[in-house]
């Protein structure tokens, strides 16, 4: 506990599978020197895509991780009863400013995709995360 400096400039997004609920070692993405708004954008673009059922990566998922270095960052969950999105942020008034971003000029964006399927307008849960319901 306590402040420490950070050094590592290496992002990860890593899984948790749903049914066994066992964490995956290997990182689904690993991006190298960025800083953390272009990390949360481009993990904006895995949430998306995650929400969406749009990569086989995240097939079997029960959750998604970003991870700066060993520090956890933001974990996103779908309740898969009711389907609603649950994302919490050390940094989530960041992730909600910043735009999405994807890592390819070929891959497409998903925000459009995601507010039809989700409510526009997320619910706090508290300070630190955030809840978007599914259109019935």
């Amino acid at each position: 506990m306590g402040n420490h400096l950070q050094t590592d400039t290496n992002w990860y997004v890593y899984r948790r599978v749903l049914s066994t609920d066992e964490w995956v070692y290997n990182p689904v993405h690993q991006w190298n020197d960025i800083l953390l708004e272009e990390a949360l954008s481009s993990f904006k673009h895995e949430v998306y895509t995650f929400a969406l059922d749009k990569d086989m990566a995240y097939a079997d998922s029960k959750a998604i991780y970003l991870y700066h270095g060993t520090e956890r960052v933001s974990k996103v969950t779908i309740d898969r009863e009711n389907h609603q999105l649950e994302i919490w942020s050390k940094s989530i008034r960041e992730w909600l400013t910043c735009s999405e971003w994807t890592r390819s000029s070929r891959t497409p964006k998903y925000a459009t995709s995601f507010f039809k399927k989700f409510v526009a307008q997320h619910a706090w849960i508290n300070p630190q995360t955030i809840v978007f319901a599914h259109k019935e």
